[in-house]
């Protein structure tokens, strides 16, 4: 009797023990990170392109269909993933600020940002692709793995660029949380189409293409409509080399994948304006194995936040989410965002302030800068004038149809006068056409949004409402061409 006794006592132990290896098991997280793309992938229901890559992950994962970036801009985005905080909280909402020992932006003190988090609980952290902070930071602070070099004067004001680092550098037996940059809406060209040939893909040709209402029909407007398509095969490949060399060398069942990218495409609309187009993010969570909250194969489409990636990876890693910030962990059986907010500011060269809520089907945006057209003037349509045999060149040629009357009134707008609010109905209108703020039918829906908005801005206290520094002027200043800078708020600023 004793022995059997003693026998189910050392069962009991040795299968708690192994009980408790199993849950005390620490995944690697992989944030794979596209640029400036719209979830225009065939699992996503383009029938134009082919991305099996990106659809075997989905379907070993959760796709999210309604998942809407913090900003349509890359910095901002990146910040606010980063921290998991509102950009217009933390003061890094403004595009590629605290670039200069002038003009630096610091966060709350004591305050952690994620690749930090992981590090106290025991992961290598590295990212391969570009910071893009708009705060103070040394990049060693963030990630264990990185060429020592990398960290000089310029870099730890987030300059440096592409990031260094791979998980073949981490030496210890410690999990990893890596991220990693692949080809998005910004690589595209005639060679994109050659390279996707050989490859074996079918390259989508601008005769295809349909080309939304909010856009002329135009041969420039269909070759770069067609080469985002392009870019999504593109990106599908180098994700399954990703993939591919995670199952080579026995780390697919050991890493948890978030595949997503910062912003929507690079269209005139979408890229740095707070439509749909420009929010609207491809999102792909896969982790190993099966649990009750994470299903192989389930499709979301409940509203989700970008900066959710943030709180996920902490959850599913078994950490907990600082109460300082806004992110929340999608597979949370209570998790439910009524609305998603987002923001854009100073965009490179251009100053601007516009707030968006994003709704079930209503979407709501404010502007405040009603004293300037919706086309500014920007980055991009600056490159197109300063280089018309660029990529952007088709940025000049729809101005140019617009101050030739050849435009109609939905693709005139942008160059007219603002309204102070703009409600679009996605259910009816996807491509945000008709403005419904004024319509007295649906006064209901925007006093909602419009009272959702005020309660966010009072919540997060808007750092983009205060009036910006002399210093943070001059920082745009000393790196934009003079002629760029339209914006009142640049005028008798020197250098």
């Amino acid at each position: 009797m004793k022995c059997r006794f003693i026998f189910f006592v050392l069962l009991t132990t040795l299968l708690t023990s192994c009980s408790n290896d199993a849950s005390s098991k620490k995944f690697n997280v992989l944030w794979i990170i596209i640029d400036d793309q719209s979830p225009w992938h065939s699992v996503y229901g383009n029938k134009l392109v082919s991305t099996p890559n990106i659809d075997k992950l989905a379907s070993e994962g959760v796709l999210f269909k309604r998942a809407y970036s913090e900003s349509p801009v890359c910095s901002p985005s990146r910040s606010a993933i980063i921290t998991g905080s509102h950009a217009i909280r933390l003061g890094t909402h403004d595009h590629r600020s605290s670039r200069t020992p002038d003009n630096q932006i610091f966060l709350p003190e004591n305050f952690k940002t994620v690749p930090e988090l992981f590090r106290e609980a025991g992961y290598e952290t590295y990212n391969s692709g570009k910071d893009d902070y708009n705060f103070f930071y040394k990049k060693s602070d963030l990630y264990s793995i990185m060429d020592t070099d990398v960290e000089n004067e310029y870099s730890k004001y987030g300059k440096g660029g592409q990031g260094t680092g791979d998980w073949s550098d981490i030496k210890s037996n410690k999990p990893f949380f890596g991220q990693i940059k692949v080809s998005g809406g910004k690589d595209i060209g005639d060679q994109l189409s050659e390279f996707l040939v050989k490859s074996g893909y079918p390259a989508v040709k601008p005769s295809e293409v349909t080309v939304p209402p909010q856009y002329p029909d135009i041969p420039e407007m269909r070759y770069n409509i067609s080469m985002h398509m392009n870019s999504l095969m593109q990106t599908d490949i180098e994700v399954g080399k990703v993939i591919d060399r995670l199952e080579k060398e026995n780390l697919r069942d050991k890493t948890i994948i978030f595949l997503f990218s910062d912003h929507g495409s690079d269209l005139p609309r979408s890229k740095e304006f707070c439509y749909s187009e420009g929010l609207h993010v491809p999102l792909i969570i896969s982790v190993p194995g099966n649990t009750k909250s994470v299903k192989s194969g389930t499709i979301r489409e409940d509203l989700v936040s970008l900066i959710d990636v943030t709180g996920t990876s902490l959850a599913l890693t078994n950490q907990n989410i600082p109460n300082s910030m806004d992110t929340k962990n999608v597979f949370d059986e209570n998790y439910k965002r009524q609305f998603v907010f987002s923001a854009l500011d100073r965009s490179a060269n251009v100053i601007d302030r516009v707030r968006s809520v994003m709704g079930d089907r209503y979407h709501y945006i404010r502007n405040y800068k009603l004293d300037r057209p919706l086309f500014n003037y920007g980055h991009r349509e600056m490159m197109a004038i300063d280089y018309p045999d660029s990529k952007y060149g088709y940025f000049a040629k729809i101005r140019s149809m617009y101050e030739s009357g050849l435009l109609n009134k939905i693709q005139a707008a942008p160059f007219g006068d603002r309204a102070p609010e703009e409600l679009y109905d996605l259910q009816n209108d996807p491509n945000e056409t008709i403005n419904l703020a004024l319509d007295g039918d649906h006064r209901n829906e925007l006093l909602v949004m419009r009272n959702a908005l005020d309660g966010w801005i009072e919540d997060t206290g808007d750092r983009g409402a205060f009036k910006r520094s002399l210093e943070s002027l001059r920082e745009v200043v000393q790196r934009t061409p003079p002629h760029w800078l339209k914006s009142p708020e640049f005028k008798n600023i020197q250098d």
